[in-house]
Order: C-alpha cells, then structure tokens, then sequence
C-alpha cells in the first residue's frame, strides 16, 4: 500500500489528531483493524473531559499516528507490534482477556456447590439482622486488624492456570526453532518454588511469608500467559497464516487518492532558513533521516538521501507474521463430563513440496528407519 502523501505536522489539536489515528487505522488489515480503532475511540472518549494529564496523552497520541503511519508505509516492525495487540498478545486487549481467564468458572461438582451455598448461608447469618457484633468492624473482622496482603491469587482459578502454564511450557519446547516468544520462557509451574523449607531459626516459614512468596511467583507467572481466544478468531488467525489475507474480505485496502489543488502552485519548497540559524542542522534534518522517514512522512531530496525504502509489506512477510502469531495463541475448551480444560496451540504451516515419483523410487524396499525389508 502506498504511503501517506503528506508529511506529518509536529504537532496537532486534539481533534484534528483524533481524525487522523482513525483514517490511518482504516488502512490497516481488515483481521484486526476493528480492534486498534476501538483502543484509539475508547483512550480519546475516557479522557475527553477533565484529563489531568493531557500533554501525556496528546504526546502518546502523536507517536501512535506516527507508529500507525510506518506500518502502513512498510514498516515491517511496527505492522508486527500492531498485529500482536490486535490479536491479544501484548497491549490492553491482552490484560483485558487475562482479567476474565483467571476468574473461577464456579463449582466443580454438586458437592462444591453445597459448600459454597452453606458458607454464603452462614455468613450471612452470623452477621445478623443488627449489624456486626462488637468489636467487629463492617466487613467482619476485628477492629484494628489491618487485611491480609498478597492474597489477589487466591480469587484466580489456579488449577485452570498451572494446567495453561503446563501446556505453554510444553509448547514453547516445541516451538523454539520456528518462533520466539516475548519475555522470558515458562520455566517451572511450582507455585512453591520460592517457599524455603525452614527460616533462619529452623521453624517452618510464617503464612505471611508463604503468601508473598507464593504471590510473586504468580505475578511472574502471570506475565508470560498467553491467554486463549475465541474458536472463530483462532481459525481465522490460522488461515490468515494459510494466506486468506490475499483474498477476499480480509485484504489490505488501497489508500484514498489525496485532494489536488485547482490551482497549480508552485513546486519548489521555501527553505527553512530560520530552523538552521537556530538550531543544529541535525535537529532540523531529524525528521527527514532514513530511519524516521516512514514515521514522519518527509523525504531527504538532497543528493545523499539514499533510495526511497519500500512501501509495502509483502504477502509473504504477512503470511509468516501471522503463522508466528498463530503459535503464541491458544484455543481452549472444556470437556462437559470431566470439566477439564484442553488447550489447543497453532502449529507451522509445512510449505515442503511433495515428493516425485523418481524420489520416491530411493525408498522403496526399506523401513522407516532405511532398514532393508526380507524378501517377500
């Protein structure tokens, strides 16, 4: 796709920055563009109206339009980070699905339930219909207590995680030549690893060091969980890495022709005389360097600007930045009778031609294992 016409100002209003993040994320592959123009509406609505920190947010804004930019101009880095938060692998959307994939799914059997019913029962009644008894503050526990740290990871499905975490691992073992996975590899699933057997007085370790303990491997551990989607996007990220983008309703739109003036003006550019007498040349050449081109949209037109870099992203490089997105990302399902999960991962397609008959003769009167077979 071709690249903007226009080079990008230094600075813009808020709204006028707000319309061109949604036009350029209409240029984006249609697999995940609905997912970074809601990002783009939900940041500007929440901080609409009383944002204390509205220079942060305008100045992040303004590298996102220039992130958004090189993508679409053939940045092959920057398309890459923008289809990981499409599809949930780093950004907001994957904190979002790991909020919802470590609550608990509820009881497990008919015996769980009666439990959790009795306890709410009890609870319930103990506080009565007076309010909590003396010395007891609202929430029921005596006054002055201060409430238990480090107890987050005790409101998560552990089960569920250590058996994600079991599979990822497992995984990552089977993927390590054909794909690298963003921060640190799943290394062990031992809630206890950091526990010590005894403290320094040979006594077992108080439940306040446990609980830390415990809860700082969870923190770890919760970083590098990839969470699963859903069945319909799983498929569709596996046959986006099959090559659907090249076709159909999932291929890259063509960027709009820019307005022309009606009036021809006049082709050569005033020259920025006021930035050089004030300003080191490198400062003022910034924008135009090779490397920032993409971002920027302005071009060295000097005698050593270079050739201009490519605009495009091949189907090709799209077909294996998908297939590498489709191996970090799990599909789950639950079986109905046992109430265990199963994860499924996405695999490397084999692009291996299929052999000839004149290869195939080479095999032939020989085992798997190129052992010659009796004579029949």
């Amino acid at each position: 796709m071709p690249a903007p016409a226009y080079p990008l100002p230094s600075s813009l209003p808020p709204l006028h920055l707000y319309r061109h993040l949604l036009r350029e994320s209409s240029y984006l592959p249609p697999a995940f563009r609905a997912t970074i123009a809601l990002t783009i509406r939900d940041r500007f609505h929440r901080n609409r109206k009383h944002d204390a920190r509205a220079k942060a947010h305008l100045s992040r804004a303004l590298s996102a339009l220039r992130g958004l930019r090189a993508a679409n101009s053939g940045d092959k880095n920057a398309m890459a980070g923008l289809i990981s938060k499409g599809f949930a692998r780093t950004g907001s959307r994957r904190r979002e699905l790991m909020a919802q994939f470590v609550k608990p799914q509820g009881p497990n059997d008919s015996r769980a339930l009666e439990a959790l019913l009795d306890r709410a029962a009890s609870s319930s009644t103990a506080k009565g219909a007076t309010g909590p008894a003396a010395g007891e503050t609202a929430c029921g526990a005596p006054q002055g207590s201060r409430k238990p740290r480090n107890v987050f990871f005790q409101k998560w499905d552990q089960p569920k995680l250590l058996q994600m975490l079991q599979s990822q691992k497992q995984h990552q073992k089977d993927t390590k030549g054909t794909t690298s996975w963003p921060g640190t590899a799943v290394k062990g699933t031992d809630e206890d690893q950091f526990v010590p057997k005894l403290n320094i007085w040979g006594n077992p370790p108080a439940e306040s060091l446990v609980r830390a303990k415990r809860a700082h491997w969870w923190r770890r551990s919760a970083d590098k969980i990839m969470p699963p989607l859903g069945k319909g996007e799983w498929d569709l990220l596996g046959r986006l890495s099959s090559g659907a983008q090249d076709r159909g309703e999932w291929a890259i739109p063509e960027r709009r022709h820019s307005a022309k003036p009606l009036v021809a003006q006049g082709s050569l550019r005033a020259f920025d005389w006021e930035g050089y007498a004030t300003k080191p040349a490198a400062v003022v050449e910034r924008e135009q360097s090779r490397s920032r081109q993409r971002r920027s949209g302005r071009k060295d037109t000097g005698p050593y600007g270079g050739r201009e870099r490519s605009q495009a992203a091949s189907s090709r490089w799209f077909r294996r930045a998908y297939s590498r997105t489709w191996q970090l990302t799990p599909s789950v399902s639950q079986d109905p009778n046992t109430l265990r999960y199963s994860f499924a991962w996405g695999t490397a397609q084999s692009r291996l031609p299929a052999a000839t008959k004149a290869q195939l003769e080479i095999f032939e009167g020989v085992d798997q294992r190129g052992h010659k077979l009796p004579a029949s």
